[in-house]
């Protein structure tokens, strides 16, 4: 979620159907898979025992014979036919080298009903290279809690789950860190006298400091200059504060649009059988970049 104008939102869904089938002999078991046309489906694979035949505009007819324990009927790629169960925008502003005033504004479950429930939405503003001292702030709804190198929203806890209604959400705060230890390798010049060790940002910084321009450019630079390689375990943030990340879980029906209803499902030679279904989602990579800072994305060809 960029929150620009110039970078269009992305989300995708990967999912697929697991089945078990607790039934006697070999029977045949058929149901349709509605909603295709409302989940723009990118990839879509069966399992072997799965007799597809052609797929129609918005119905997908499966039958299979299943094999015994659990399998994976079909696995899925599909653009969020509902639109983003979490969607607003997050801003992180330094306003000094060591504290910084953040923004959060969301919306959860807009557009969404029951029996679609999410069961609990968590934010976090990871810093993996600044430690923590301490925050204020109050949100709207939720708790917060710190760790050393990261500040915690919990929207949405397990027990208290969200159904049938959108809420908005927002958090204004400020987070202060621990001073870094300054550590450069100063570089070797040739004078007149021999070598002479200098640091080279000196002038540079003094005059950025005088001339004032642009402040907060200034901060950032100097910082990441400074800042410590982040580790590995942190790909989305190769600068100081990159984004906050979303994890929430809901249960209840797909988010791609795609549904199966029991009373559908069908077993040949036919048998009196109990039909349970159930489906939740839960969150991958869910990122808000920060709208105030540097961000990826992937270049739109033109025509």
């Amino acid at each position: 979620m960029y929150d620009r104008d110039e970078i269009p939102d992305s989300l995708s869904v990967s999912g697929q159907i697991n089945c078990r089938a607790e039934l006697e002999g070999l029977p045949d078991v058929s149901f349709p898979l509605t909603g295709l046309n409302t989940a723009h489906i990118e990839v879509l694979s069966f399992h072997p025992c799965a007799q597809v035949p052609e797929q129609g505009v918005d119905k997908q007819s499966l039958m299979f014979s299943p094999p015994l324990g659990n399998f994976v009927l079909m696995r899925y790629q599909a653009i969020c036919g509902l639109g983003p169960p979490i969607k607003g925008f997050y801003q992180l502003s330094m306003v000094s080298e060591d504290e910084g005033a953040f923004l959060f504004k969301l919306h959860l479950m807009e557009g969404y009903k029951g029996p679609l429930t999410m069961e609990f939405c968590n934010v976090t503003m990871p810093f993996p290279r600044r430690r923590v001292m301490y925050f204020d702030g109050t949100p709207s709804i939720g708790t917060v809690s710190t760790t050393e190198h990261s500040v915690e929203w919990k929207i949405i806890t397990g027990g208290r789950g969200l159904t049938g209604k959108s809420i908005e959400a927002t958090f204004p705060g400020t987070v202060k860190f621990a001073p870094w230890q300054i550590q450069r390798l100063p570089s070797s010049r040739s004078g007149s006298g021999g070598s002479v060790m200098v640091d080279e940002d000196s002038d540079i910084e003094t005059e950025n400091t005088n001339n004032m321009v642009n402040i907060e450019e200034f901060l950032l630079k100097k910082m990441n200059k400074d800042l410590p390689p982040v580790d590995l375990e942190e790909p989305f943030c190769w600068q100081a504060y990159d984004y906050a990340k979303v994890s929430f879980k809901t249960v209840g029906a797909s988010i791609s649009g795609m549904a199966i209803d029991p009373k559908s499902v069908s077993i040949y030679p036919s048998v009196r059988a109990p039909v349970e279904f159930s489906s939740q989602v839960t969150s991958g990579d869910y990122i808000l970049w920060n709208t105030l800072g540097k961000c990826p994305s992937a270049a739109t060809a033109k025509e």
